[in-house]
């Protein structure tokens, strides 16, 4: 489609060479310059601009899993991007925002499991699950994210901008640390698994583990936190509530 549509525009050119050897090309020319002025060639601009965007955009686009690794809306936003295809698979809503998540089954079970696996690139999801629980004076703490068919080895490898760091049995990634709640995210670097976070303190990482030969990739947030704080980060409790 782009060649076709930029041809009059490079035909005009070449037909004013070829006519200075043939007077009878004159009349070709006329025929191109007229498709000239009707605007071929804004349209092949405008197409040429369409086509760089969208190879900007596919090399700027994340996959499911690599936006999960954020712990914020985004993952939410890829979800409502994929969800023509992820909702063959699982129960979905969304919301006006342009957000998207799975529905739970409701049963007091914290999984969806998809009808078939989902490929992202090497990897194959196999399913969703989120949890909440509130420990009162050690906080409360909100996880979500994928579940994979393979190792955790193999999900590191897909990942490998993730900086995975080893804490005991798991790995985690991007540390994150509210030290108040009016506060700026900032890197967390005193992150270590099993300790909860300081009171009046929201921490969030990225944590990878492996139960029998299959891996979950979850996003945590922790400690401290309001309902300011989740709004940014988890649109699909805010959706839930409506």
């Amino acid at each position: 489609m782009l060649s076709f549509h930029c041809v009059p525009f490079r035909l005009i050119g070449l037909a004013k060479v070829l006519a200075r050897a043939n007077p009878g090309l004159n009349s070709f020319i006329n025929i191109v310059s007229q498709m000239n002025d009707e605007g071929y060639v804004m349209k092949c601009t405008y197409i040429a601009l369409a086509f760089a965007l969208s190879m900007v955009n596919a090399a700027n686009a994340e996959s499911l899993p690599e936006s999960l690794l954020h712990c914020d809306s985004r993952f939410f936003s890829e979800l409502y991007a994929q969800q023509h295809t992820l909702r063959q698979v699982s129960p979905m809503a969304a919301d006006n925002d342009h957000h998207a998540w799975f529905i739970l089954p409701g049963n007091k079970s914290d999984t969806v499991w998809f009808t078939y696996p989902i490929k992202a690139g090497a990897l194959s999801i196999i399913g969703y699950t989120a949890q909440a629980s509130d420990l009162e004076e050690m906080g409360k703490y909100y996880y979500w994210g994928l579940v994979f068919s393979e190792s955790r080895e193999a999900v590191m490898a897909a990942l490998p901008g993730a900086n995975w760091q080893k804490a005991g049995e798991e790995y985690f990634s991007n540390p994150l640390i509210k030290r108040s709640s009016d506060a700026d995210w900032q890197p967390n670097t005193g992150a270590a698994s099993g300790i909860a976070p300081a009171k009046g303190s929201v921490e969030k990482l990225a944590m990878l583990s492996e139960i029998n030969g299959k891996s979950t990739l979850l996003c945590s947030v922790q400690g401290s936190v309001t309902a300011a704080d989740l709004k940014p980060i988890r649109p699909d409790l805010q959706g839930q509530k409506k």
